[in-house]
């Protein structure tokens, strides 16, 4: 069954609409909102206190300082203080955030349950990681995925670069190859093109051509 009562941390209004918009359409009955980490943290005691708690923390990586005076300034430091008061809870992060050791340590250290990346297919990998989180799961998104295996990343070599700003740009693998055999770039066989294209979408995570592309892109690539 997916959550009952979700707490959505997040400093910017359009991504925060995008959220809550994407659980209000999954029927979630009770979605609250944050824009500041001391505000969520205090909901979240206060619920757990009086014996309603939230199931689930949706949160971003980064905020933005308020005017105010903030004790809690970041998400990590929000994930960890609600840990304290509520080790049950579930917690996704929704962010640009895309450095390794920061991935790592939120899912080995505190021990997160889901991390999505914003961008193209944000709010998909946001609803996949709902329904894995909710069975227990730990859950990932290609980008996350692909960024914690970084050394598939520095094995890519000009061939497979030059391959994937081509299907970026929309040629099909026939288009391809006639491309590479103009240029007198080998292996130059759909056959072959295929082959790398299956290839690359293994070592990213992806499952699509158009998903391996928005990987690529998210990571700097093409």
């Amino acid at each position: 069954m997916l959550f009952t009562k979700i707490l959505v941390a997040e400093d910017t209004d359009s991504n925060k609409k995008g959220v809550v918009d994407t659980l209000i359409e999954l029927s979630v009955p009770t979605v609250h909102q944050s824009q500041f980490c001391d505000d969520a943290f205090l909901k979240i005691k206060k619920a757990s206190l009086d014996g309603t708690p939230y199931q689930l923390l949706i949160s971003d990586y980064h905020f933005t300082p308020s005017h105010g005076r903030n004790n809690i300034t970041s998400g990590k430091e929000l994930i960890s203080k609600v840990k304290e008061v509520q080790p049950d809870i579930k917690v996704i992060v929704f962010s640009v955030e895309d450095k390794q050791p920061i991935i790592k340590f939120l899912l080995d250290e505190l021990k997160i349950d889901g991390y999505v990346c914003k961008g193209l297919y944000g709010l998909k990998e946001l609803t996949k990681a709902l329904y894995s989180v909710s069975k227990d799961q730990i859950y990932t998104c290609p980008v996350s995925s692909t960024i914690l295996q970084q050394k598939n990343v520095l094995k890519l070599d000009a061939y497979d670069k030059q391959l994937l700003r081509l299907l970026a740009d929309g040629l099909k693998q026939s288009e391809i190859s006639d491309y590479f055999k103009s240029k007198n770039i080998t292996p130059n066989s759909i056959r072959s093109i295929e082959g790398h294209i299956s290839k690359l979408k293994d070592e990213f995570n992806a499952t699509t051509p158009a998903q391996l592309i928005y990987i690529a892109n998210s990571l700097g690539l093409i």
